[in-house]
């Protein structure tokens, strides 16, 4: 009798069916992957699982017992952990506090720092216990996230895009603990839209599509490139991405000798310095927490600098508001789509025009002219494929990269002169990342700088006309792409600055 059985699970909301007659099986000890495009039902199944929702047809089994979870905790009770794409974490406390968080009392106890930071070392992270969750880089919070689950015994563990914000040479030891997790006799369950990281720990593999599984194979009898067809219904393709522009004189953004401070008060950017001419991308690499997240502040104008300059187009704009940077055509989408990209309560469509929602065909005579917003709403999301086509619905119904293309489309329709792109793939599908990265490259044809700040390097190589490489808040390297070996990028991201041409 199989540990876990999945039988026949379906959940709606409203008229959108998130899962259709969803059936499967994972043994114990077992590693099973969950891949399918954005909006296929990976995190809805998980969420079922985890006692979140709760499935309108169909039941769950744990060691041939009926699952009935009505909420985190009872899922807790059950065995079943659960690390989330989006952090559920008390920005407020510390990491140790949040990891403390729940646990019986006599487990507190044993919570000490020096135990937690032993745990840490054992998966390969390194965590400030006593920084609070908000002040830290994205990339630490996740690792809080990761640890806080793990240190509960359970039997099943759901990792949702566990290694989305990790960096290069942290997920290699990421995913032999979970190597580490199968042997110790756990059943984890690996929702991922990463085929290298699929093929390199998975036992099984589930594919999903519309909300239905459309294979389930075992990982010694399928290809890379079978499961990516089989996610997305048609072959992948990136090839027309890796060709070159050609180059501008033009230089749209100069940043120069900008130094500026984290929210903690400490130095995150050094004397940074870059440029960025017209229809170029411009790709920056490096581990997640070395000033990436302020560089793109700064130039979005939520951050001041201590000093040095920023202009644009040769005009000085470090003292501007964000309102007239905006008007002077910068658009920017955040590496934090929920929190700083999105205002997740209004629609899809008020969430793509409410950069010009003061204007026409948005307002009329300063009210807000529904019929307008809905029709323009309609046309963007068309064009940018955004699903499902209901722009009525919250934008927090919307998968992960259908919310990514709604602040990348909003953002493409006002940037004018420049595009600050932070995290674009981050926990995006192959389908997903072919269309964002299609869509950066035709910005760049029309003449617009793009900054593209990712800790993903492939993604960078697969698009990027030059790679600089940022490490404790300077720029160590500045690169083309056929000089972007591992082993250099690996060298420019420990601060080493190795020799380029």
């Amino acid at each position: 009798m199989p540990f876990l059985e999945v039988c026949d699970v379906s959940k709606s909301f409203g008229q959108v069916a998130a899962l259709r007659h969803v059936s499967f099986e994972a043994e114990k000890p077992e590693v099973v992957a969950i891949m399918g495009e954005n909006g296929a039902g990976k995190t809805t199944i998980a969420n079922v699982l985890f006692g979140l929702y709760q499935p309108d047809a169909g039941h769950v089994r744990i060691g041939g017992k009926t699952l009935a979870a009505k909420s985190p905790i009872e899922a807790l009770n059950a065995g079943i952990g659960m690390i989330h794409q989006h952090f559920h974490l008390v920005d407020t406390m510390t990491a140790a506090e949040n990891i403390r968080l729940g646990l019986p009392a006599r487990e507190k106890r044993k919570a000490t720092t020096t135990s937690l930071r032993k745990q840490a070392a054992s998966y390969g992270f390194e965590i400030d216990f006593e920084v609070e969750v908000g002040l830290m880089p994205v990339g630490m919070r996740q690792r809080v996230e990761i640890l806080k689950v793990l240190h509960r015994d359970v039997s099943i563990l759901i990792l949702d895009e566990p290694t989305s914000v990790l960096a290069p040479n942290e997920v290699d030891g990421f995913l032999q603990g979970v190597s580490n997790l199968r042997d110790e006799g756990k059943t984890v369950l690996f929702v991922t839209h990463k085929l290298d990281e699929v093929m390199q720990v998975a036992d099984r593999v589930l594919v999903m599509r519309d909300g239905g599984v459309v294979a389930m194979s075992d990982m010694r009898s399928v290809t890379p490139q079978q499961l990516s067809s089989a996610m997305i219904g048609r072959e992948f393709e990136t090839a027309g991405l890796k060709r070159r522009r050609a180059a501008s004189n033009q230089v749209v953004l100069d940043v120069s000798t900008v130094s500026a401070q984290s929210d903690r008060g400490t130095s995150a950017l050094r004397d940074l310095s870059l440029e960025v001419k017209a229809g170029e991308i411009l790709g920056v690499a490096g581990v997640d927490g070395n000033g990436q997240r302020e560089l793109s502040e700064v130039i979005a104008g939520l951050r001041s600098i201590d000093h040095g300059a920023i202009r644009l187009d040769g005009k000085d704009i470090s003292d501007w508001p964000v309102g007239r940077r905006q008007a002077a055509g910068i658009g920017f989408a955040p590496e934090d789509r929920h929190a700083e990209g999105l205002v997740l309560s209004l629609s899809v469509a008020e969430n793509l025009v409410f950069r010009k929602i003061d204007s026409a065909p948005n307002s009329k005579n300063h009210l807000l002219d529904r019929k307008g917003i809905s029709r323009r709403g309609t046309c963007v999301a068309e064009r940018f494929d955004i699903r499902p086509r209901n722009v009525q619905l919250p934008a927090s119904a919307l998968s992960g990269g259908n919310q990514q293309k709604i602040v990348l489309a909003r953002e493409l329709e006002a940037a004018a002169r420049l595009l600050v792109v932070a995290q674009p793939t981050k926990g995006l599908d192959v389908g997903a990342i072919e269309f964002v990265q299609q869509q950066i490259a035709a910005a760049a044809e029309r003449g617009i700088a793009v900054l593209y700040i990712s800790t993903e390097l492939e993604h960078i190589l697969e698009i990027a006309d030059r790679v600089v490489v940022i490490s404790s808040g300077s720029i160590t390297g500045n690169l083309v792409p056929d000089q972007a070996t591992a082993e250099r990028v690996g060298l420019l991201m420990g601060g080493s600055k190795v020799a380029t041409t």
